[in-house]
């Protein structure tokens, strides 16, 4: 600790404090300390903080409670470490290693936003601070965030990109097919971006294997066929529910023929019922007052009902008509959901025959890959033999001209 620190009667109190485990009143005096630093100390004043909590039990305890209510703001933070140079900005961010590994909660909220920063320091920083966030216990599972650090590979700084590259090798050692997939498909986005192809690269060589890069591609077929499955099941299930729904409405205009009908028929005995009374009125025999007017009072009525019942029957004959066009209508719609669930099957399994002729490929690669293998070991043991006949007959010559010596 430096001799300022020593000397600094705040830090000292702080210190003391923090034996007495007063958190929340060293939290108030820190809140103070920093209040009353000018831009130009700040950072030396908040950086003796961090190494004085750091240093003292309880201290991370305290210094979570600065972030959370705000006296250390971490956008702000790393803006003012933005104006320091490179070293001393790394140096800075070690102190707050240990809490990116274990509080990375405090961080990470605030990572997508600081990422599109206009000040390429701050990109660099928040990037170092993801490093040692992949660093410690958590698991990355933001999507967003993962695509946010790839996005960072085509940035126009070098360090930058350097920064990300790490940030994704140290995300992707515990998701690899995650960063794999996003990398992937960020690259393929911008197929002529060759920088951005080395910088993918570098990360994916970094954490897959080539049989890794191999299992992935083929996890990604099968999340690609399981998606089409559901796809199709989906569709499938909706034809469904549409001929059902068909069917309903079949049903439904049957019974409204049906309720026509009665109503046709009703309407016809109500009609000859008419008639009926109108006969028997007839052939009663009224006064000459009634004689005059009665027939005419009948004839109207007459002429009405008919007409009514003319009209009725037309309206009926027009819906019957109606039923039987949206009948045909229904008929029509369920032929063609028919043809499309067939022509879904008739998809699913020419993709099926896709994937087996890429299981067949790829077993027919596998077997080539064992044969070379096999003929290499073949070789490899032919000129092992081949060495060691050789090596005998050198050690056979050697022995003959040392018995010709010898005799000689």
């Amino acid at each position: 600790m430096s001799e300022k620190q020593e000397e600094n009667p705040e830090i000292s109190k702080i210190k003391d404090f923090m034996k007495d485990e007063r958190f929340d009143d060293v939290v108030n005096i820190i809140a103070l300390y920093l209040g009353d630093a000018t831009d130009e100390n700040y950072l030396d004043s908040l950086e003796d903080v961090i190494e004085t909590l750091m240093a003292l039990h309880g201290g991370r305890t305290v210094l979570r409670f600065l972030i959370e209510r705000l006296i250390i703001d971490i956008p702000s933070l790393l803006e003012n470490l933005s104006k320091r140079d490179s070293v001393l900005r790394y140096s800075f961010l070690l102190l707050l290693k240990s809490m990116c590994e274990n509080e990375c909660d405090l961080f990470l909220p605030y990572s997508e936003d600081l990422l599109n920063s206009e000040d390429p320091n701050v990109r660099e920083a928040v990037l170092q601070m993801l490093v040692f966030i992949a660093g410690g216990e958590i698991s990355f599972e933001d999507e967003s965030l993962i695509k946010a650090i790839t996005e960072s590979l085509s940035d126009e700084k070098d360090f930058v990109v350097k920064k990300a590259i790490q940030a994704l090798i140290a995300i992707g050692k515990d998701k690899p097919s995650l960063v794999t997939k996003i990398i992937s498909n960020y690259v393929k986005e911008y197929p002529d971006n060759e920088e951005l192809k080395e910088a993918g690269d570098s990360v994916l060589k970094s954490i897959v294997s080539i049989e890794g890069i191999e299992e992935i591609v083929e996890e990604e077929e099968e999340e690609d066929l399981e998606e089409e499955e559901v796809e199709i099941s989906e569709k499938a299930l909706e034809l469904k529910k549409k001929k059902l729904e068909i069917q309903k409405k079949k049903l439904e205009l049957e019974e409204k023929e049906k309720q026509l009908e009665e109503q046709f028929v009703h309407e016809k005995e109500k009609a000859l019922k008419l008639k009926e009374d109108l006969i028997e009125q007839e052939g009663e025999k009224p006064s000459k007052k009634k004689e005059i007017e009665l027939p005419k009072k009948i004839k109207k009525i007459i002429k009405k009902e008919e007409s009514d019942i003319l009209d009725k029957e037309l309206e009926l004959k027009k819906k019957d008509l109606e039923i039987k066009k949206k009948k045909l209508e229904l008929e029509l719609r369920e032929k063609e959901i028919e043809q499309k669930a067939i022509e879904k099957k008739e998809e699913a399994l020419r993709i099926k025959e896709e994937l087996i002729e890429k299981e067949n490929e790829l077993s027919r690669v596998e077997l080539e890959l064992q044969e070379k293998k096999i003929k290499q070991k073949e070789k490899q043991l032919l000129e092992e033999e081949l060495e060691r006949a050789e090596d005998f007959f050198e050690e056979e010559n050697k022995e003959d001209k040392k018995n010709n010596r010898t005799n000689d």
